[in-house]
């Protein structure tokens, strides 16, 4: 489906604060001033986590709805804008559904176990699934461990998830000590087989281990997600300046790999074949 690499940035996520960043992105504005480095430095989607008043992590419809229509407005010919479900243990999966049938988003990121959390929401989440893809909302499935990724084949195979307009993130690190992610991590996740079956996907890693764990994702064909949802530091092991900087590096890595970086155009090539049975 795609020749070359998309650079997903993660800039804000939904529990770091000005404390942990003072270019960590809360309000509008600030996303905005991100997004357009972040664009500028090589990136072709945006994962963004909406903060209310309070800079919390915020699932409500009006806000969300706020903030998608202004930054969309402003970045729809630069970035695809990923709006995130994300619960923090906060919120409920008919929460998370109603956040994006009241958004009507162009891409959203569900984790799967968040949304099927056990046999007895399948039905529910199959239902959800089926209409997003309906809607051709371009889903990234948040896979945390093996497990996970066992459990999409499963409900792939079963027909409970479509098999179009939908990819994968393969999340290294999440449960493991100081949340510190290696390489070595991928070897996780049956990358051989997402790649046999011409599966879309992409992976993001905490730490300072960022870079080296994404560069290997790359050389596997994977996209990546960076940002200081995940790393602050950058590949000399200090406080990056901002998201834009991390982003710059990793086009840098690609380029030198000999790797094509996608556009925001090329990305919606993919999204728009994504969706072809």
């Amino acid at each position: 489906m795609q020749t070359g690499r998309t650079i997903i940035v993660a800039p804000n996520g939904a529990r770091r604060g000005k404390d942990a960043h003072s270019q960590l992105p809360l309000t509008v504005d600030e996303m905005s001033t991100c997004l357009a480095q972040c664009a500028d430095a090589g990136a072709a989607m945006a994962h963004m986590h909406v903060r209310d008043a309070h800079g919390k992590h915020s699932l409500d419809v009006g806000l969300n709805r706020e903030w998608l229509t202004e930054i969309r407005a402003r970045f729809d010919s630069r970035l695809v804008i990923q709006q995130t479900t994300e619960a923090i243990g906060q919120y409920q999966p008919s929460e998370q559904m109603a956040l994006v049938r009241g958004t009507d988003p162009e891409a959203v990121s569900l984790a799967l176990r968040e949304l099927r959390p056990n046999a007895s929401f399948e039905k529910e989440a199959s239902r959800f699934f089926f209409e997003l893809a309906e809607r051709q909302i371009y889903v990234q499935y948040i896979l945390y461990d093996a497990a996970d990724l066992s459990l999409y084949f499963q409900m792939v195979n079963d027909k409970v998830l479509p098999n179009v307009g939908h990819h994968l993130l393969l999340v290294l690190g999440k449960y493991k000590k100081d949340m510190l992610s290696a390489p070595r991590d991928l070897l996780d996740f049956d990358i051989k087989r997402l790649s046999d079956e011409g599966i879309s996907w992409a992976t993001c890693a905490f730490g300072q281990n960022e870079h080296q764990c994404l560069s290997a994702a790359m050389s596997l064909s994977g996209d990546v997600r960076v940002g200081f949802e995940n790393n602050l530091m950058n590949l000399i092991g200090q406080y990056a300046d901002n998201n834009a900087e991390l982003v710059q590096q990793i086009t840098v890595l690609s380029q030198n790999m000999g790797l094509y970086i996608n556009s925001v155009e090329d990305l919606r090539k993919n999204i728009f074949r994504s969706f072809e049975s």
